[in-house]
C-alpha cells in the first residue's frame, strides 16, 4: 500500500458491463472524484451484430467522465494514460480485464473488486448463472481486494441472502447490482475512516467457474425438471434455453419445475396460471414463454394456440 491519501479520493473505475453502472452510479453521488474510466472497446453486438460500445463507455461519455477503451489494460499505453490520471484507489466491477503486478500497487490499497457470488464459491466467469444453474440454495455479493490470482482477494465485505425461486440471470444481476453499490459506499467509508477489515478466503471452499457457451443453453428432455428449470433460468438472457419444435429452434423463458409424469419433451397442456406443462426424466417442467426461431417472445398459452405439434425435441447446435 501507498500512503493514505486524504478525502475525497481520486478513483479510477475499471468496468465494462451493465452490472458495473450501479457501482459508478454510487461513487458519482459520493465525496469521491473518478478521475478516468477503464472499459473494454465496442464490440459486435446482438441480431444485427451491431458496433455497440459497452454500457460503461456510453454510461461515461452521457455523464462526461474521462474514460479510455482498451483491450490491453496492462500494456504501456494504457499504463501511462491511467499514470497520468493520478488515481489513489481503483475500483473493479465487471471489467472483462485482468490487472497486473503495476496496476495493483497502483493505490492507496490493492484495488477493490465488486463481485456477484458468495466468494469462494463461484470465481470467475458468469457467477450469477452458474449459481443459479448450480442450484444454490444461497447466493449474494462480495466486495474484495485484487490479487494476481482470480477473485482470490481478501474479503472485504459480503452480503448473503436465500436464492430467490425462479428469478433469471438477468434479474438477479439487476438486484446484485444494487446490493453491490450498497456495499462498495460502505467499504469507500471504512478505508476514509481506516477501519477496513480484510478475510482471507477459504481456499479448501474454493471452486473456479468456466465461461459459458452456446452449448450449455440446449435442453436435454431426459434430464430431470429441476435441473432444466436451474438451467433455463440461469442462461437467460445469454445464451439462452434453446429447444426444438418442428425441427425449428425454440427458446424458452422463466421455468418452474412440477410433480406429474410425461415422455421426455412431451407437451402436456398449461398450468392454472398460464405456463406450458412439458415431461421430462423426473417430474415435469414449466415454461412461461416460447420463443420461436425468428418471432418474438410469446406467452406460453399463445404458443399452445398457434403451434401445431405434440413435443419438443432436444435442442441443438
Amino acid at each position: 500500500m501507498n500512503d493514505q491519501p486524504s478525502s475525497p479520493f481520486r478513483i479510477a473505475f475499471f468496468g465494462s458491463g451493465k452490472f458495473a453502472l450501479a457501482s459508478l452510479q454510487a461513487l458519482l453521488n459520493g465525496p469521491d472524484k473518478i478521475v478516468l474510466t477503464v472499459t473494454t472497446p465496442s464490440a459486435k453486438a446482438g441480431r444485427g451484430q451491431v458496433l455497440t460500445a459497452s454500457p460503461v463507455a456510453l454510461f461515461a461519455a452521457e455523464r462526461k467522465i474521462p474514460f479510455i477503451e482498451t483491450n490491453a489494460v496492462n500494456g504501456n499505453e494504457s499504463m501511462e494514460m491511467i499514470e497520468r490520471a493520478h488515481p489513489e484507489i481503483l475500483v473493479v466491477v465487471a471489467f472483462r480485464g485482468f490487472l497486473g503486478q503495476r496496476l495493483l500497487s497502483m493505490g492507496y490499497t490493492p484495488p477493490i473488486n465488486v463481485h456477484p457470488s458468495l466468494l469462494p464459491r463461484h470465481r470467475g466467469p458468469a457467477p450469477i448463472s452458474w449459481t443459479l444453474i448450480k442450484g444454490d440454495p444461497f447466493c449474494g455479493v462480495t466486495v474484495t481486494f485484487c490479487d494476481l490470482k482470480i477473485d482470490s482477494g481478501a474479503i472485504l465485505a459480503q452480503k448473503h441472502m436465500p436464492t430467490p425461486e425462479g428469478v433469471s440471470a438477468g434479474e438477479l444481476e439487476t438486484i446484485f447490482a444494487d446490493i453491490g453499490a450498497d456495499l462498495l459506499v460502505k467499504v469507500m467509508d471504512q478505508i476514509r475512516n481506516d477501519s477496513l477489515s480484510p478475510a482471507l478466503q477459504d481456499e479448501s471452499s474454493a471452486t473456479m467457474n468456466r465461461l459459458l457457451t452456446k452449448a450449455d443453453g440446449l435442453v436435454a428432455f431426459e434430464r430431470p425438471a429441476e435441473e432444466l428449470a436451474r438451467l433455463i433460468n440461469g442462461v437467460n438472457p445469454w445464451p439462452g434455453a434453446q429447444a426444438r419444435f418442428n425441427q425449428k429452434i425454440v427458446k424458452f423463458y422463466g421455468a418452474k419445475s412440477l410433480p406429474g409424469a410425461g415422455r421426455p419433451g412431451e407437451i402436456l397442456g398449461l398450468t392454472d396460471d398460464g405456463w406450458l406443462k412439458i415431461g421430462t426424466a423426473q417430474d415435469l417442467l414449466a415454461v412461461e414463454q416460447v420463443q420461436p426461431e425468428g418471432k418474438a417472445k410469446i406467452k406460453s398459452a399463445d404458443f399452445l394456440r398457434g403451434y401445431r405439434g405434440d413435443s419438443f425435441q432436444n435442442g441443438s447446435l
